[in-house]
């Protein structure tokens, strides 16, 4: 009976043609519009071999350390000059400076030329490994064959190199899209109202865990598909890449199953298809946004504890560093999140279905 259910169930969403090539066509649209209006803003600049930067120490770590400093500043091709006195713009303006900086016992000012952004980049990054990490640290990304001896504190900070759109969103929107794999599942359902199958399988042997799982499996194993061709597909067009495609894959399965565990959740308690596809769309929006599927993780205006607890925020992080990176901390704790998921989902979905068939709810 359950293998007739799911050879029966992969034939009637396949037969939903519509929401099929809606899940195939939509990540391609949306991924062409979006790499194209935001490669400015996430676009990578490379900085000259060397350029100069003037100084000035109020510090005495810093001072006692200096040499140390500008023999990374060297090795990263920066020259350091020091000017004890003077308006700091007016002597990045007469001196033909990237960037000039001010050290204070604790923190530090730059200021960076308008006629020097990526220059004025590298330093930015450069005096944050320094002031936190020291200048072995600084050194590890820009120039990581080099190293020194520091006396400066160190301490973890966290960096991602630079991602560009067509990357950011292609990956993004596939996972999205995969997630509103729920839709897929509107064909196999409608059936089942149609015909009156329902009602005949609360008098049948079949477990509610059996049709739970034969309404599962079909879902995520269409919507995988459709994900499988759509990264092909996009990598062809686009040159997307993924940085570790089985770990980046079994990432997205997991949210797949996931949010369609979520979807027939909602389909149990509710028992109609609007109300399933409207809420479910409406959940992985608002997931979606907080955890950086419209707005980038890395400039959203969300705050870190509201994306630390959406699932979106772990896997889009942890698929975007492992193609940047190769590696990502992110990767446990999205695949944690997308378990917990599952299992509350799945067993609140099985009760309620339990529960209907005992006529208790």
């Amino acid at each position: 009976m359950i293998k007739y259910l799911l050879k029966n169930n992969f034939k009637l969403i396949f037969r939903n043609k519509l929401a099929v090539g809606l899940l195939l066509v939509g990540p391609l649209l949306t991924i062409m519009m979006l790499s194209n209006a935001f490669e400015a803003m996430m676009k990578t600049y490379e900085a000259p071999e060397s350029f100069a930067v003037g100084y000035r120490s109020y510090s005495n770590t810093i001072s006692d350390n200096m040499s140390d400093i500008k023999s990374a500043g060297k090795e990263a091709g920066i020259e350091f000059r020091e000017y004890p006195e003077g308006e700091p713009e007016e002597i990045i303006n007469n001196n033909d400076l990237s960037a000039f900086v001010e050290f204070s016992e604790d923190s530090y000012t730059l200021y960076k030329s308008g006629d020097h952004k990526a220059e004025g980049a590298v330093a930015e990054y450069f005096f944050e490994r320094v002031m936190k990490t020291g200048a072995d640290a600084a050194l590890d990304i820009i120039a990581p064959e080099v190293k020194l001896t520091s006396a400066l504190p160190e301490t973890e900070i966290e960096f991602m190199p630079t991602v560009n759109s067509t990357d950011y969103y292609g990956i993004i929107y596939i996972l999205y899209f995969s997630c509103c794999g729920m839709i897929c599942a509107t064909g196999m359902l409608g059936s089942e109202k149609k015909h009156g199958i329902e009602k005949k399988y609360k008098v049948c042997s079949l477990s509610p865990f059996a049709l739970y799982m034969a309404r599962l499996l079909p879902t995520v194993g269409v919507v995988a598909v459709c994900g499988i061709i759509e990264t092909a597909v996009t990598a062809v067009l686009f040159g997307i890449h993924w940085g570790d495609p089985l770990l980046s894959a079994i990432i997205i399965l997991m949210m797949i199953t996931a949010f369609t565990a979520m979807g027939l959740l909602f389909y149990s308690i509710s028992g109609n298809l609007a109300v399933t596809v409207i809420g479910s769309f409406a959940v992985i929006w608002i997931l979606g946004y907080l955890g950086g599927s419209f707005e980038t993780y890395m400039y959203s205006s969300t705050s870190e504890a509201v994306k630390q607890i959406t699932p979106f925020y772990h896997a889009n992080r942890a698929l975007v560093e492992l193609s940047c990176m190769g590696h990502s901390d992110f990767v446990v704790s999205s695949l944690l999140f997308s378990a917990a998921l599952i299992l509350i989902c799945s067993f609140l979905a099985v009760l309620t279905d339990t529960l209907k068939r005992r006529g208790k709810a």
